[in-house]
């Protein structure tokens, strides 16, 4: 698994965020909050630990959250801290 794999299920995360119209404003906002931190840390080279800690906790937060009312969205969500998982991320 590699950057090229991660980057493509985060573009199939964003697609499935723009179909969805039942999120709530601040579940939306946190969803974009967590795209932002995601492409900061695959944009760098050796992302601190914390950083690395806070994102995977924050999507595995955000993938039990919306496990009942959008499968499909925290199906890819779990798939995104899979593949970080896989990076060494």
């Amino acid at each position: 698994m590699d950057k090229e794999q991660l980057q493509k299920t985060l573009e199939e995360l964003h697609e499935e965020l723009s179909t969805i119209d039942s999120i709530d404003g601040s579940s939306r906002a946190l969803l974009d909050q967590l795209m932002v931190d995601i492409q900061s840390v695959i944009s760098k080279n050796k992302p601190e630990a914390e950083e690395q800690a806070y994102a995977t906790a924050q999507l595995e937060a955000a993938a039990v959250k919306f496990k009942s009312e959008h499968p499909k969205l925290a199906m890819t969500l779990s798939e995104v801290v899979d593949t970080l998982g896989k990076l060494g991320i």
